[in-house]
């Protein structure tokens, strides 16, 4: 019985608008693609950078429209939070909670778009990915030719030229 109470009040005061504002869940980089729509080349990017409680920075990249700048942010209805940013159109996010995911979501809506943008949050531009080779296989050694294996490549060897001895 309190479980079930306290599952009641965690749903009732965990979706109201006095809620923290979600300024440090999305700041970093998003990558944001309209459902059914193909991109070319690379989908719009949104550029969050947390400055306040209830404020953020923003820049967008590949969007049909300019916005950016330091921006205010205040909840709206249904989770989704509305952002006013200091030169262009007003927007609205809706950070995705879900723990099922492994990367962090969020939704974006313009008052003008036909849908909503489903952003995927991109890992930091320093961040480590997978190794290309396995840990276990020892590596060659410092200034060695390279490999010749796709996707390895020396990156802390500079290219030297190398003399070519003459034979007689």
């Amino acid at each position: 019985m309190k479980v079930s109470r306290l599952a009641f009040l965690a749903a009732v005061f965990g979706v109201c608008p006095a809620a923290a504002s979600p300024a440090g869940d999305i700041a970093g980089t998003w990558e944001c693609r309209l459902p059914g729509v193909e991109y070319r080349n690379r989908p719009p990017i949104l550029y969050v950078a947390e400055t306040g409680e209830s404020q953020v920075t923003i820049e967008v990249d590949g969007f049909a429209r300019e916005i950016y700048g330091r921006s205010d942010m205040a909840a709206d209805q249904g989770g989704w939070w509305k952002v006013k940013p200091a030169q262009g159109q007003e927007f609205m996010i809706r950070p995705d909670g879900s723990a099922k995911q492994r990367t962090p979501a969020m939704g974006l809506r313009f008052a003008d778009s036909k849908g909503d943008y489903r952003c995927l949050r991109l890992p930091p531009s320093g961040a480590q990915g997978l190794p290309l080779a396995p840990q276990n296989v020892p590596s060659e050694p410092q200034g060695g030719p390279p490999s010749g294996e796709p996707g390895v490549q020396p990156t802390d060897v500079p290219n030297e030229e190398v003399p070519i001895k003459k034979e007689n």
